[in-house]
């Protein structure tokens, strides 16, 4: 009898939230509406270990911004290994130190219309790039499903794009720890990791 008065009133509530056109938005439940880019990483980082690279690092990623709360969601799926370049004349495949690795940031700092020279310069005489979004935080990056860093290190995240499309480029960049470079600046190298936003039609 008790459980009958229970969903009486649930569907009382119900009726009445429909009567009065009462309005329930993703905010209401701390959740904030999100816009989404996603694409692919395709570069050839120098790491700053003088005995390797350049690599060759490619992969998806994905993008998840939160304007309302000032947040952003960041991750990619990636493998690595030694460019022709890096390996050498004659080097077996197996020798290219093929690894992998995944990054995850949450909760990181979104910034809008960012000053430009926050974010890697395009190049020139290519068509130069405006950069709409800046996203700062720290990321999870593991190398084979470990953790070869030990820690979370700083990542920035930049996209933008020219006047056709106004969202076509990411540059992704592993900036200094407070005291120095990170492991993953040591890895990735310091210069910015391009890749390509997809475009759905």
């Amino acid at each position: 009898m008790k459980g009958k008065r229970i969903w009486f009133g649930i569907c009382l509530i119900a009726v009445w939230a429909v009567a009065t056109g009462w309005n329930v938005s993703a905010n209401d439940f701390g959740r904030d509406p999100s816009i989404h880019y996603h694409g692919v990483i395709n570069d050839f980082p120098v790491s700053t270990n003088p005995s390797a690279g350049p690599w060759e690092l490619r992969g998806p990623w994905s993008i998840d911004l939160y304007p309302h709360s000032g947040k952003a969601d960041f991750s990619a799926a990636l493998t690595m290994e030694l460019s022709d370049l890096g390996a050498g004349a004659g080097t077996t495949t197996d020798a290219r130190h093929q690894h992998t690795h995944h990054i995850i940031m949450k909760a990181a700092t979104l910034i809008q219309n960012p000053p430009q020279s926050d974010c890697p310069t395009g190049i020139t005489p290519y068509p130069t790039y405006t950069w709409l979004v800046e996203v700062n935080g720290m990321a999870n990056v593991t190398g084979n499903g470990g953790s070869p860093f030990g820690a979370p290190v700083p990542l920035q995240v930049c996209l933008g794009g020219g006047p056709d499309l106004e969202v076509s480029n990411i540059t992704l960049v592993f900036t200094n720890l407070s005291t120095g470079p990170s492991p993953a600046t040591y890895h990735f190298g310091s210069q910015a990791i391009h890749g390509v936003v997809r475009v759905s039609h």
